[in-house]
């Protein structure tokens, strides 16, 4: 079987958050014994990258930077110089046996596209989660599209097969969507592998308890409610400082306004809004605690801590703390601020670091090869 795997959503709005992680990971680790052309939108056509040359496209949002270069255009430039074989949508049907939408998109070509092939082969998709139909409050769609969202979640019941990254999003997509049990539903952790294992840091005597908390400031993931609880931890004596890395909110403006308003008024709380990988990984490696609160489709900001030798605080819906637990994730309560910040005040005198078991977290490999497998089941 020789499988396309559609990424024109990636082309069309490139960004270096966790799903473009995954389809990077996807194409530099997939096995040679699966023929696989990477699909992108190309003059009026279609342009198809081996694996290898799809590994460069994808890298390039997570490789340092100008940050007044656009990326889109770094993105047209790369193919440009790369692609070599132009097709058109018959001969995508007549070259591939089967099709992969490794992505979230509500991209109307996409999904149109998906619906021609499921038509007459075997379609398969990664399933990240629901949360857009069953946390909405979280997301902001562009007015119009609202049906295209709803198509791309119909398309998760529909396909032959759907690789979910945790549990948590398998009984999403089979209860809440209601996608035939009969059909293949498979899960597939993806990796933490792709960093270096670093030995933890040690901190100096006296020195502040430093928390870090990654990713967009979104309501599901509890970024204002983690902020009353160190700010009642600090009230109460904890020697601790708290880092947000991520994006402003693009749901909810009282977020942002929350933490811009801490900052002023002087708490040790530091907020950075545009990181690369280098400095992402830097910040984590620099943290005693990573924070992981709230609801997550997956988490592998949880993995790359514990490769980083940064134990990992999680509650809520965290299925990679879960598989983490014990080998540098810990659970605790943390449902309101006064647990919010019991839990600061414990973490500070814990040595979580003894538990941590960087080797023992999911590879991408294996991910991949499930992926790479799924409709030959």
């Amino acid at each position: 079987m020789t499988l396309g795997i559609d990424i024109e959503q990636f082309v069309t709005d490139p960004y270096g958050t966790g799903i473009q992680r995954v389809l990077h990971q996807l194409a530099l680790n997939w096995p040679a014994d699966v023929p696989a052309s990477f699909v992108v939108p190309f003059q009026g056509g279609f342009g198809l990258l081996t694996p290898e040359e799809a590994t460069g496209l994808l890298a390039l949002p997570f490789a340092p930077r100008d940050p007044e270069t656009d990326l889109r255009d770094r993105v047209n430039a790369y193919l440009a110089e790369t692609v070599t074989v132009r097709v058109q949508l018959g001969d995508l049907l007549a070259v591939h046996d089967g099709w992969l939408l490794p992505e979230v998109s509500y991209l109307p070509s996409v999904l149109q596209r998906l619906e021609i092939f499921e038509r007459c082969m075997p379609t398969a998709m990664i399933g990240y989660d629901a949360l857009p139909m069953t946390q909405p409050a979280n997301y902001r769609f562009v007015p119009g599209t609202a049906s295209w969202v709803s198509e791309y979640f119909r398309h998760l019941t529909r396909v032959d097969s759907v690789i979910c990254i945790s549990d948590y999003a398998a009984d999403e997509i089979t209860g809440r969507l209601r996608r035939d049990l009969r059909k293949t539903t498979i899960v597939a952790h993806p990796g933490g592998d792709h960093i270096a294992v670093r030995a933890p840091k040690v901190r100096e005597e006296g020195a502040p308890v430093r928390f870090l908390r990654l990713g967009t400031l979104e309501a599901r993931k509890q970024p204002v409610e983690i902020l009353a609880g160190f700010r009642q931890a600090i009230a109460q004596g904890a020697n601790a400082e708290l880092v947000f890395i991520g994006k402003p909110s693009a749901s909810d403006q009282a977020i942002n306004d929350t933490i811009a308003a801490a900052i002023d008024e002087g708490l040790p709380v530091t907020w950075i809004t545009h990181a690369d990988d280098a400095l992402v990984y830097d910040e984590l490696h620099r943290a005693d605690v990573f924070l992981s609160i709230g609801i997550e489709g997956y988490g592998i900001p949880v993995l790359e801590a514990i490769r980083l030798g940064t134990p990992v605080i999680y509650d809520g819906i965290q299925p990679a703390g879960e598989i983490m637990e014990s080998r540098g994730a810990r659970r605790l309560a943390t449902s309101t601020a006064d647990e919010m910040a019991r839990a600061f005040a414990l973490v500070s005198a814990m040595d979580l670091a003894q538990e941590l078991a960087p080797e023992s977290i999911p590879t991408w490999r294996e991910f991949t090869a499930a992926v790479a497998h799924s409709l030959s089941r």
